[in-house]
């Protein structure tokens, strides 16, 4: 892997978790999070009704040295009469010199309520945290080097979500992070110039989330779907995402997404058939990042069902 500038890799390091932080999360953040609500509510589990699987890259921030680049994988299903829902993600999240990756097993309990569906979730999982120092080429030899090339870290990780759905309609909640894990980056020979030798650390935040959406269909070609997610880590400013999709003739999803103190969100999702779905969505700044005339993201999307009848799902599926 190419080396990393120090003043680039903690610049983009830095500059991750003040945007990360200033909009309410610490986690890897995707922009297609309605095609994937298991990545941000373990309650969803099972909701799709059929076998699902779900794979999600993201390149963020094209043009830095060590932006941040995330990929994440899902697959999820129904168990005793659709009473229950069982379901495993794995994502890897990669800014400058540190490595995350989590993987994570998710159950639901869900039972009939208000002409719909309540689901609660638990997911319980593990971080282990990787931070590459020996892929920094130091050009202050004043600047602490560490005695060790690499880090490692474990951390556990338990989150609690609610999920109501019906056919057209979903709000959904999470508390993720409940353990709020401390994690060292540094061992304490580094030395007495970060915090007179005591180890530097990692907090990860508790998170709240919420999400809502509505389905409208005006007719066979035409529905709209308007959505939001609100998001919040720790006593930090949240984050809120406000989602506006069409569906032309049951096949194209067109959507756009504003971000408050980001810029704005294009999305594009094509059903090729009831088991496959493909989606790409591109991001804008409006923010500082458009004075640096880079700072573009791009995410793609890809979906399958396993297992898809007529009687086992609803056609289309909105969410």
């Amino acid at each position: 892997m190419k080396w990393i500038n120090l003043h680039i890799a903690l610049f983009i390091t830095l500059l991750s978790c003040i945007y990360q932080e200033s909009q309410g999360q610490q986690d890897p953040k995707f922009n297609q999070y309605m095609f994937n609500p298991l990545g941000i509510n373990p309650a969803y589990a099972g909701s799709r009704e059929v076998l699902s699987t779900v794979l999600l890259v993201r390149n963020q921030w094209v043009g830095f040295d060590g932006a941040p680049m995330t990929q994440t994988a899902a697959i999820h299903g129904p168990l005793v009469r659709r009473k229950m829902g069982l379901g495993f993600q794995i994502t890897n999240d990669i800014i400058g010199p540190r490595n995350t990756i989590n993987a994570e097993v998710d159950y639901a309990y869900r039972f009939p309520m208000f002409r719909g569906k309540m689901s609660l979730g638990l997911g319980a999982g593990v971080y282990y945290h990787v931070f590459h120092w020996d892929r920094i080429d130091y050009k202050d030899q004043g600047d602490i080097v560490p005695t060790y090339g690499v880090r490692n870290a474990w951390s556990p990780d338990v989150d609690f979500g609610a999920y109501w759905n019906n056919n057209k309609m979903y709000f959904g909640m999470e508390l993720a992070h409940l353990t709020s894990p401390t994690i060292s980056i540094l061992d304490t020979n580094v030395g007495s110039g970060i915090n007179g030798g005591d180890p530097a650390v990692y907090n990860q935040f508790r998170h709240f989330s919420a999400t809502a959406g509505r389905a409208f269909v005006l007719n066979q070609k035409i529905t709209l779907k308007p959505s939001v997610m609100y998001k919040q880590a720790g006593l930090y400013r949240g984050m809120l995402d406000a989602n506006f999709s069409v569906l032309i003739d049951q096949k194209l999803w067109l959507g756009l997404t504003a971000r408050t103190d980001y810029g704005a969100v294009l999305i594009f999702e094509y059903i090729f058939n009831r088991k496959i779905r493909v989606g790409y969505s591109f991001d804008y700044p409006l923010n500082s990042l458009k004075l640096q005339q880079q700072g573009t993201s791009h995410e793609l999307f890809f979906g399958y069902d396993f297992g898809i009848s007529r009687s086992s799902t609803v056609s289309p599926r909105y969410f």
